[in-house]
């Protein structure tokens, strides 16, 4: 499919649609810098029309929230409690978009590495090119993963293991990263690159992982993430979960947003009607929260009508909710 894109983007350009939709750090730093006024123009049906008809994307699509107060900010800023020992392990952090401008929540669960003798840097770092590659806009893409390549293979030599709390930019770096970079540095990254419930687990096994939770969040039904499978991890991050003590039933159904795919006009109810065995299943479990793991689909929310969403993040808490509570 990746070479049949970038063809047609050869042949034909890149559309304007699938250049806005690549551009996720620009959208994204825009839409940081002007929230709320930004959160409260996507909740506009005359704005969501405009950008349907000017960039593609579905009036219906749910949008999620820009945090005036980026990920990278509140790290660079924060007062991290000084460790009683020293560090055992290091690693870098590396952040999908929707983490740095939509949901920074989810990136701070370097609390939870932290609080497990992590020391945890945050190196500069780009988008990790999928949107870019959805499009076919390969040169684009490729410029992204080699500034990334040089900067996270100098942490990879400095000791650090890469951490990444997204399974399509693990994806990425893991899979994507050797062949469309080809360079040594390229292998040396993907080899260092965990998922950060990889991660943990890693932890777990080794018999280094504080599991001492104060609440269980009650049942959980668990969608496994397709990027996810696709690194032959098994079900860690569903492992993880059950480490609160809840009882948590795997789903293993897309959520077919498919990157940018479900967000576009021409696809939206395509991409709903092939959604709909995850929110049957999901419904049919009678959980008190469904949990997923895939950041750019949670960001791009395909989620059903009515159901409130958030990160399946370490650091998360639990809440008394009625129904099901979709935590993605």
């Amino acid at each position: 499919m990746l070479r049949a894109r970038s063809a047609e983007a050869r042949a034909k350009g890149v559309t304007l649609q699938d250049r806005f939709l690549g551009n996720t750090e620009r959208v994204g730093r825009i839409g940081s810098l002007t929230a709320p006024i930004s959160n409260w123009m996507n909740a506009v049906w005359v704005n969501r029309k405009f950008m349907e008809k000017a960039v593609g994307i579905h009036a219906r699509r749910n949008l999620p929230p820009f945090h005036r107060e980026t990920f990278s900010r509140w790290f660079d800023g924060r007062n991290p409690r000084p460790a009683s020992a020293p560090a055992r392990d290091r690693v870098a952090l590396f952040t999908p978009c929707s983490v740095e401008y939509n949901d920074p929540a989810t990136g701070k669960a370097v609390a939870v590495l932290e609080k497990n003798g992590v020391d945890v840097t945050l190196p500069a770092q780009r988008c990790c090119g999928m949107p870019y590659l959805d499009g076919g806009a390969v040169p684009e893409a490729k410029r992204l993963i080699a500034a990334n390549v040089k900067s996270l293979a100098e942490q990879v030599r400095q000791g650090r293991e890469i951490v990444v709390p997204g399974p399509t930019c693990s994806y990425m770096l893991k899979q994507e990263y050797p062949w469309l970079d080809g360079s040594e540095d390229a292998n040396l990254v993907a080899a260092h690159t965990r998922d950060l419930f990889e991660y943990l687990a890693g932890l777990h096994e080794k018999g280094r992982l504080d599991t001492s939770l104060p609440n269980a969040p009650g049942t959980i039904a668990y969608q496994l993430p397709c990027h996810l499978k696709a690194q032959n991890m098994g079900t860690r991050s569903a492992d993880m979960l059950r480490l609160t003590g809840a009882p948590v039933e795997v789903i293993e159904r897309c959520s077919a947003v498919d990157g940018t795919w479900g967000m576009k006009t021409e696809y939206f109810e395509l991409s709903m009607k092939l959604a709909e065995p995850l929110f049957r299943d999901a419904q049919a479990a009678k959980p008190d929260r469904v949990a997923r793991r895939a950041t750019p689909t949670r960001r791009r929310g395909s989620s059903p009508p009515s159901t409130s969403c958030a990160s399946p993040s370490p650091t998360r808490r639990s809440a008394p909710s009625r129904g099901p509570r979709w935590t993605w």
